[in-house]
């Protein structure tokens, strides 16, 4: 069928969905008590976020001390894990202290939260206004945490808020090529598909991945042309790939791309601006955080705009690459104060623990995105697609067991040879001195728990260099 002939339908489903159905699905939540919480505070979120934008930075930092001071004496008066926590240490959450007194608390680990359970959940919020969440437990075991009213509010505007300012709100045509730990194709409900028609979005799995099935979405999506692709980093570097390979000009997506889930490399960027001619928004966070920053101008500078009026983004050391440390803002439910979420960062100069950044320059990647050498020292995992690039490759995965030894899984595209598996071998040996290195081809390179790409995973003690 001609795709001109859904082009009016395709426009009136634009049309309903924006002036409509989304509101309309808004104002459903504002008059159901059940719901009227969180709705009520994503508008507050919105509100603020528009009213803030021109703010200097000095007012956002008063804001934020003010507001940390808010957060500390909420979780001392909600927590018994906060309470006794700084009881213990000396800390008085109701003077007001400055960010030198907050940079001495203590960091809140993983391990925290696994351990202390329900000491760290608000007395104030009734338990069935809690919503439980988990990480996908890529780094070993999930971890759990509970969000209450405020705090899901929030977080909801902080990705509509970023999805407007560029262009990309909801209600526009929105092709999601996503995953999840859980079975994607359990969508299919009546609920799920009115919400998909509300929204006007579509869902295409990312994690079942083919040659036939690239193809099939590259037809889809040029019939139904979404204005935004919203996709896991790697899924949609390999779309790339595959219009690439065969010299296609797709007039998709009108608008742009958002790339989450996983650490968008730069030969995937380059891959997906070559075969599109669309910008890529990198967008970073976590299922335990919600969104934390977003890249505004990638057309100008790949660095990310921290939603610092929802969370705190502080470097661990005074190091220009520090372990990211999170404070949330409005985590009603279950407080999490310089929580170290995991991953690494290269902060702007002058950033300091205990103090807000309100831009990142690059997200780095996991703490275990490197390779450890048995002197401390590492390679970050960034240099990796460095080493790789001149390959017939489609996907590796550098795995470095606990005794330092590195596996490198090699998925190849057709046309490698034994030459070029030995000239890898030849490269990552002259570049890591001293470990074992060997090689395996595979069809597949693993996934993570949470379905998620990983080039590079160490079981080396993260912290140390130590093996754990």
């Amino acid at each position: 069928m001609d795709p001109d002939m859904h082009r009016p339908a395709t426009k009136a489903h634009d049309y309903l969905s924006r002036r409509l159905l989304v509101p309309l699905s808004r104002f459903q939540r504002l008059i159901r008590p059940s719901r009227r919480s969180v709705i009520l505070a994503y508008y507050q979120g919105m509100k603020f976020r528009r009213e803030a934008q021109g703010w200097t930075m000095d007012r956002k930092r008063d804001w934020v001390l003010s507001r940390l001071r808010f957060v500390a004496r909420r979780a001392y008066a909600d927590t018994s894990y906060y309470r006794e926590m700084f009881d213990r240490i000396g800390f008085d959450p109701n003077a007001d202290f400055g960010f030198d007194e907050f940079a001495a608390l203590p960091v809140l680990e993983r391990d925290n939260i696994r351990e202390s359970g329900p000491e760290l959940l608000s007395k104030k919020i009734p338990p069935n206004q809690l919503l439980r969440d988990s990480t996908g437990g890529s780094t070993g075991v999930p971890t759990e945490v509970w969000l209450g009213p405020e705090e899901r509010g929030w977080k909801e505007s902080a990705g509509e808020y970023f999805m407007q300012r560029i262009g990309m709100a909801t209600g526009r045509r929105t092709a999601f090529l996503w995953g999840h730990h859980l079975d994607p194709r359990g969508r299919d409900s009546l609920r799920e598909q009115f919400h998909s028609f509300e929204t006007n979005s579509r869902y295409f799995d990312c994690l079942r991945l083919s040659r036939s099935v690239l193809e099939e979405y590259h037809r889809q999506f040029q019939r139904w042309q979404p204005e935004c692709i919203i996709a896991y980093a790697s899924a949609l570097g390999h779309l790339a790939g595959h219009i690439l390979d065969r010299g296609y000009r797709p007039n998709y997506p009108s608008r742009g791309f958002v790339t989450g889930a996983e650490k968008l490399l730069p030969e995937h960027r380059e891959a997906i601006q070559t075969a599109f001619g669309r910008p890529v928004h990198e967008r970073y966070g976590g299922r335990d955080v919600g969104y934390v920053a977003f890249q505004m101008r990638p057309h100008r500078d790949l660095s990310f705009e921290v939603d610092w009026a929802n969370i705190l983004v502080e470097p661990e050391s005074n190091k220009s690459e520090s372990s990211i440390l999170i404070t949330k803002l409005h985590a009603d439910g279950m407080p999490m104060i310089r929580y170290r979420i995991g991953d690494v960062a290269r902060f702007l100069p002058g950033t300091k623990p205990g103090r807000p950044s309100f831009f990142i320059n690059e997200v780095v990647g996991r703490d275990v995105d490197r390779i450890w050498l048995p002197d401390g020292r590492w390679i970050t995992g960034l240099q990796i697609p460095h080493l790789m690039k001149d390959y017939q490759v489609r996907e590796y995965m550098f795995h470095q067991k606990s005794d330092y030894s590195v596996e490198i899984c090699i998925a190849p595209k057709s046309g490698f040879t034994n030459a070029e598996e030995e000239n890898i071998l030849k490269t990552v040996r002259a570049n890591l001195p001293g470990l074992t290195i060997s090689t395996m081809l595979v069809d597949e390179v693993p996934r993570t728990k949470a379905s998620k790409w990983r080039p590079v995973i160490s079981e080396v003690d993260l912290s140390r260099g130590h093996a754990a």
